[in-house]
Formats: structure tokens, sequence, C-alpha cells
């Protein structure tokens, strides 16, 4: 599985840039409206695979969910 942080190379900058901007935005703006965490991100991801429709859905989610979310620290 290709490393989620490197899929952007194929694109250029500012279309990843203004992806994951939809995407940060998407999310963020549904958790403030009291939307549950889980719908936010499942909006996310709709919005991530518009722009990246070759993604398959988990590794979008997995993409999505590191922007998102950030890394699992332990």
């Amino acid at each position: 599985m290709t490393d989620p942080r490197f899929l952007e190379a194929d694109h250029s900058i500012a279309d990843a840039i203004a992806c994951r901007d939809a995407v940060q935005r998407c999310y963020s703006g549904l958790c403030r409206c009291g939307q549950p965490e889980r719908y936010a991100l499942e909006a996310a991801v709709t919005v991530y695979r518009y722009h990246h429709p070759e993604i398959p859905p988990a590794q979008a989610e997995t993409i999505v969910s590191h922007w998102v979310a950030g890394p699992v620290r332990h």
C-alpha cells in the first residue's frame, strides 16, 4: 500500500492544497455545527473522492482521517 502522505506527488501542488483545504473545511464545519464526528468524516471522504475518484474508498478514508485528526499517537 502506498503511504498516503505521498499520494499528492502525482497532482499539482495547488490542486493538492485546494483538495486538502476543502476536506478540512468540510470536516471542521460539520463538527462546529454539532454533527457527530463520524458523519463529518464521511462527508469529508466524499469531498476527497470527488477530487480523487481513482482512490479506493478505504484508502480515501485513511488519508482523510490523517488529514483531519492527524496520525495516531501512542
